[in-house]
């Protein structure tokens, strides 16, 4: 092997700031932080062994993709969005994702149907509705999206598609984890998919909006606003389904 491809295989270490950053976004985007989480960050400077230098950067950068606010004299916070805004949220999306999808399903390759379909047919392999089943079915059902997106080939429309899946992701995996169904999704996937196929590009983009519309009524469902718990609906499901 010579020197250029030698090199090219060395894993180069990242920036503490970047692996900081990394993970607390994993962390929320998972569920594992959940909204209204306050984040110390002299806890993730022990955590981390460093000082806060790069912690404060890694939380600058989330905080410039609205995953956290900084609130007066209190430090920051995982952000908490109220039923307003995640109907606005939902809305934009509608509106991104349908455009979206008309101009993906005219620009696919062959080889983007394939990639698709391999990630519907992982969502759809039945498994044991644990949470370990569920946090891996919702990150392939993101890679179904962002991939199903990027067929379009239009960069601010993936990066506005993204910021929004990013906002609203975090409550989406909490009511999965409550709601522990999601063979709902699977079907709307497969009606999208399908459309995809055979560039159909109308019938992708009114199925994806309607996606969005779906998903958003059943959150909205399973989230009360008036109490502290934000999903004391979907927590009283699961407590009969496991009594």
């Amino acid at each position: 092997m010579t020197g250029l491809s030698a090199i090219s295989t060395v894993e180069v270490p990242r920036p503490l700031p970047d692996v900081i950053y990394h993970w607390l976004r994993e962390q929320i985007l998972i569920g594992e932080l959940v909204p209204g989480t306050e984040i110390r960050q002299e806890l993730l400077a022990r955590q981390f062994g460093t000082s806060r230098v790069p912690i404060r950067e890694a939380l600058s950068r989330l905080q410039a993709e609205a995953l956290i606010i900084l609130r007066p004299r209190r430090g920051f916070a995982v952000t908490s969005l109220n039923q307003a805004e995640i109907v606005e949220i939902f809305e934009l999306r509608m509106t991104v994702e349908e455009h979206a999808m008309r101009i993906a399903t005219n620009e696919r390759t062959q080889a983007d149907v394939r990639e698709v379909e391999a990630l519907v047919e992982a969502m759809e392999t039945p498994g044991t509705p644990s949470l370990q089943y569920l946090q891996q079915w919702m990150s392939t059902n993101r890679l179904f999206h962002t991939r199903l997106i990027e067929c379009a080939h239009r960069k601010r429309v993936s990066e506005v598609a993204l910021n929004l899946r990013d906002a609203i992701e975090p409550y989406m995996r909490i009511e999965a984890n409550f709601n522990r169904q999601v063979g709902y999704a699977n079907v709307e996937h497969r009606k999208i998919f399908e459309a995809f196929k055979r560039k159909d590009s109308e019938a992708a983009a009114r199925l994806s909006r309607k996606h969005c519309e779906s998903t958003l009524k059943r959150l909205l469902a399973n989230i009360d606003f008036r109490n502290e718990n934000p999903f004391p609906k979907a927590a009283s499901r699961k407590e009969r389904q496991l009594g």
